[in-house]
């Protein structure tokens, strides 16, 4: 390749490394960065979707090609920020992409020069020491024999390497490799219709054994039907799905932690297609969540919901209007607890996690918030009604070890744990299939626990508790 064709900066990473400094500045997700650019929006599918690969991995990485880089640097200390961002781009073209050194190195000599002209230099001799480096570092060569197969995957999925630990710690040598292995990749498209909608034509996608669910939706495909702002389906991970169909039960329910309403969405319409009469109050902590719930559920014609806003720490707070109304206290057939999380089974989807996440916040705050909100959920189950607690974590610190806590102290020991296979919806004509979806990922004690995989859905955690 001609070395004018070479150094010609190419658009795509041009607008990468504009919307990575301005997530970085702002705060933002890097993906609605990028996807709101009007210069993102003049590339071509192909351009923009490179620009996207590049935006999301560095985020997702940012962490390990900074140690790479710093390695080389001779004070990494003075490198400007978007100094530092354009050689990252380059760093993990090398790292991850495996584009040739010619092309990469070039290019980020350009992406930097485009910033700082007087650092082109220093970038070109960083980028080629890296390119060199590459494929030892991601071995990680040099390490003590019996931390490299550790430092080796925790690098290769651009993860801290306290989170690689967690992760070995909470799944297993073999189910965290399956992670790491896919942290990288895109993560399968799946929805949930809304019951109304007779026919999916429009958007392609194949049934996968849970009723109203299609896997390998085609993105654009779904996002120009419309469907989406008719409230006629929702994006949904499959496995966050099968934990909000296990929720699903006739009578009253209190999902705590409700969102902008995805499960919410996904509960009524599954009760819809079970037949179950219900109703069912949703509950969050911020008010504009809510009314985005709202509006989509008025949308859907989803009906017999209500929203709440109220921190969940004080539920007795949270739900005075509704006990007023009652003269009461109430109490619920199912309290589904959809505790705040770290998100790390859903790391592919939201690059930010791995080096905005930290230990404590990961193994001890939240943990603790978790125990809290479940202990005051608990007080609002009927007897005989269930307790419903989830997340989208694959840490043990926020799943099992949360239960455990939980039934080890004196609110729990009005609760026993029942396999989530055997949810009361599993057992209605056409979610039978489900069950076994279900039971893939269900451990002996009942847990649903998934895990991230090339060509897998998200980790998800879903524990089933029934009054005493």
């Amino acid at each position: 390749m001609g070395d004018a064709l070479v150094s010609r900066l190419a658009p795509a990473r041009s607008v990468a490394l504009a919307a990575l400094v301005e997530s970085e500045r702002g705060g933002a997700y890097v993906r609605e960065v990028l996807d709101a650019m009007p210069r993102a929006r003049k590339l071509d599918a192909r351009d923009r979707g490179f620009a996207m690969r590049l935006a999301l991995g560095v985020t997702a990485t940012t962490g390990v090609l900074d140690e790479l880089l710093d390695a080389y640097l001779a004070r990494p200390q003075k490198v400007s920020a978007r100094v530092r961002t354009a050689l990252r781009i380059a760093a993990f073209e090398l790292v991850y992409l495996g584009t040739a050194a010619e092309v990469a190195v070039s290019q980020g000599v350009e992406l930097v020069r485009s910033q700082a002209k007087s650092a082109a230099g220093l970038a070109n001799a960083v980028l080629r020491r890296v390119a060199d480096a590459a494929a030892g570092y991601l071995a990680a060569d040099g390490v003590d024999a019996d931390r490299r197969p550790l430092v080796s995957m925790a690098r290769s999925a651009g993860l801290p390497l306290w989170l690689g630990e967690a992760l070995v710690r909470s799944l297993g040598a073999e189910d965290a490799s399956q992670l790491a292995h896919a942290q990288l990749m895109a993560a399968p498209l799946a929805v949930q219709m809304n019951p109304r909608v007779r026919t999916t034509a429009a958007i392609g996608g194949d049934p996968c054994g849970l009723p109203g669910a299609l896997a390998g939706v085609d993105g654009p495909r779904l996002v120009a039907s419309g469907i989406l702002d008719a409230a006629d389906a929702v994006v949904s991970d499959l496995n966050a799905q099968l934990v909000a169909t296990a929720a699903t039960r006739p009578g009253t329910c209190l999902e705590i932690g409700a969102g902008r309403g995805t499960k919410t969405f996904m509960m009524a319409a599954q009760a819809a297609r079970a037949g179950y009469a219900r109703d069912h109050v949703a509950l969050d902590l911020h008010e504009r969540k809510c009314a985005l719930n709202r509006e989509r559920l008025e949308l859907a014609a989803l009906e017999r919901i209500e929203t709440v806003a109220g921190d969940a720490r004080d539920l007795d707070g949270a739900l005075a209007a509704i006990d007023g109304r009652a003269s009461e206290r109430v109490l619920f057939d199912t309290v589904f607890v959809d505790a705040p999380c770290s998100g790390t089974g859903t790391m592919r989807r939201h690059p930010e996690i791995p080096w905005r996440l930290s230990a404590r916040e990961a193994l001890q705050d939240l943990p603790e918030l978790q125990l809290e909100l479940l202990r005051q959920a608990s007080g609002r189950v009927r007897l005989g009604g269930e307790l419903i607690y989830a997340t989208c974590s694959v840490l043990g610190a926020e799943n099992a070890a949360v239960i455990d806590a939980f039934l080890a102290g004196p609110e729990g020991s009005r609760f026993c744990v029942r396999p989530v296979s055997d949810a009361t919806i599993f057992h209605e004509e056409g979610f039978q299939g489900a069950a076994a979806l279900i039971r893939r990922w269900e451990s002996e004690r009942g847990f649903f626990q998934s895990v991230p995989a090339p060509q897998a859905y998200d980790g998800h955690f879903c524990a089933r508790l029934v009054r005493i």
